[in-house]
């Protein structure tokens, strides 16, 4: 069964960053933007009279602010999902929009790539609830914010399914690539356990590895998730 394209609000104030999320979205194959606004208000309007399948949303807006915007989409039981896209990092607002229910959290400035992923894990998603009545507890797992995985045979015996939950969601919150002792610092483990898990994540093709040159000293190895979608 063939899906219909994905049906995006962006609800974003700023023109320019309102178009590069517009041409984001429409840059990943089953989404189409159907509407761009740049106030809550104006937002709220068109969620009641359109058909809207996600929102992409702001938390700094004018009339009606993204935390706000997020609760009565709640309170009206709307079949609408929602990416907040925000440069708010506080741990009150993340927790606060988190408990009703984002698919994700991004933080600004961001990568096409991280959204890309999203995206298309999003669609997966909806694909498969459209093709099965009832979902198994993987299919399940897979839909949460944080999903659990059964360990596999194939991770080595030094490695902990854990561990590498922690250095993976810690890597998806850096803006910016980052080195082993930056890492291991930011994750609270050893260098050596941080470099075990870094080359780990490197074999499997979901890190991307870069020497940095520095003017004093020998170069500095650089990390950046390439792929949020790590099998533990």
């Amino acid at each position: 069964m063939s899906m219909k394209k994905i049906k995006v609000l962006i609800v974003e104030d700023d023109p320019m960053v309102a178009e590069i999320n517009k041409n984001y979205t429409e840059a990943v194959e089953g989404f189409c933007v159907s509407c761009v606004t740049k106030n809550g208000k104006d937002a709220l309007e068109k969620i009641n009279t359109m058909n809207i399948d996600l929102v992409i949303l702001d938390i700094y807006l004018p009339e009606i602010n993204g935390v706000d915007l997020l609760s009565l989409i709640r309170r009206g039981d709307k079949n609408i999902d929602v990416i907040m896209i925000t440069a708010a990092d506080d741990s009150d607002t993340v927790s606060r929009v988190l408990r009703q229910g984002v698919i994700a959290y991004i933080t600004k400035p961001f990568k096409f790539d991280r959204y890309r992923f999203i995206l298309e894990n999003y669609r997966r998603q909806k694909q498969t609830i459209l093709q099965k009545t009832n979902l198994e507890q993987s299919d399940i797992d897979n839909m949460l914010a944080v999903s659990v995985h059964n360990e596999k045979k194939v991770m080595p015996k030094n490695l902990h399914t854990q561990t590498l939950a922690m250095i993976t969601n810690y890597l998806l919150a850096c803006k910016e690539p980052i080195s082993a002792e930056e890492l291991s610092s930011g994750v609270g483990i050893s260098r050596v356990t941080c470099r075990r898990y870094l080359e780990y994540l490197v074999d499997k093709g979901q890190l991307q590895m870069d020497l940095s040159y520095i003017s004093v000293g020998r170069p500095i190895h650089r990390f950046t998730l390439v792929s949020p979608d790590i099998d533990l």
